[in-house]
């Protein structure tokens, strides 16, 4: 019967030091993530800057269906325009929905990890 205690025992410390460890890891992960996006907002502005690319067909079109009449200069530049806005606001959007998703990680990540430490420290009478 001891065999199977101890083996218990193992089972559940192992148990306890993994969900430990990935809690751990939520947490890291989410604030590097965090940092990285804080540094690319304030910090270093240009290196999450737009990363513009034209419209297809707009801006490869040829100047001849440009003057035929097709599409007048006026609406391909507002097409553009319009091309480049959704981009922009798209990498915001992607931006947000990282914060949103880091913040919940560490939101998890940091009652999981502390409770199953707490019960590891008490286990090993390191209180």
């Amino acid at each position: 019967m001891d065999q199977a205690n101890e083996k218990i025992a193992l089972i559940k410390n192992i148990y306890f030091y993994l969900v430990a460890f990935v809690a751990l890891m939520m947490v890291v992960f989410s604030l590097a993530d965090l940092v990285n996006l804080g540094l690319k907002t304030w910090v270093f502005t240009k290196a999450d800057g737009p990363n513009y690319y034209p419209m297809t067909g707009c801006a490869t079109m040829p100047p001849a269906e440009v003057k035929s009449g097709q599409i007048t200069v006026e609406q391909c530049a507002q097409m553009e325009e319009e091309s480049r806005q959704r981009q922009e606001e798209e990498r915001v959007a992607s931006n947000q929905r990282n914060v949103v998703r880091d913040i919940s990680f560490i939101v998890v990540g940091l009652p999981l990890f502390l409770i199953h430490w707490r019960i590891l420290r008490k286990k090993d009478g390191n209180q």
